[in-house]
């Protein structure tokens, strides 16, 4: 009898084993997928987008209600500098050392979209203008 209730618990051991592994590595691939899925919104170039739309948000909506959105803006943008660096994610080197909104809000958001805006000047043409005639020569 000693002999079958041995196999028997090792049968259900090996059996809990093998569940285990399987559920672990469900884990894994959800985690997998999960991080892939938050990598693609912490790359520089989706940052830029969201930040620019979340600016443009605060110029109608008040800031304590955006409140959500800075936070996970921060989260992906703090992502983004552990992947790519500061600079590519539009962050200065130096962390914010605060927990207000409004200057998570400066950090994340309109400083980031401020320099962006300043680094990429306009460049007007006149003599590209429908229906302009050009400036006389001189």
């Amino acid at each position: 009898m000693n002999t079958n209730r041995e196999s028997g618990s090792g049968g259900s051991a090996a059996a809990r084993w093998v569940v285990m592994m399987a559920a672990g590595g469900a884990l894994v691939l959800a985690l997998a997928a999960s991080s892939r899925a938050q990598s693609a919104d912490s790359q520089p170039a989706a940052l830029s987008k969201q930040r620019a739309a979340l600016y443009l948000a605060a110029t109608r909506t008040p800031l304590a209600d955006l409140e959500n959105d800075v936070n996970h803006l921060a989260m992906r943008s703090e992502s983004c500098r552990i992947e790519h660096g500061a600079q590519a994610c539009g962050l200065i080197d130096k962390p914010l050392e605060s927990s207000k909104l409004e200057e998570r809000y400066a950090y994340y958001v309109k400083q980031p979209v401020g320099a962006h805006s300043k680094g990429q000047g306009v460049k007007i043409d006149r003599r590209k203008w429908a229906g302009a005639s050009a400036p006389p020569s001189r």
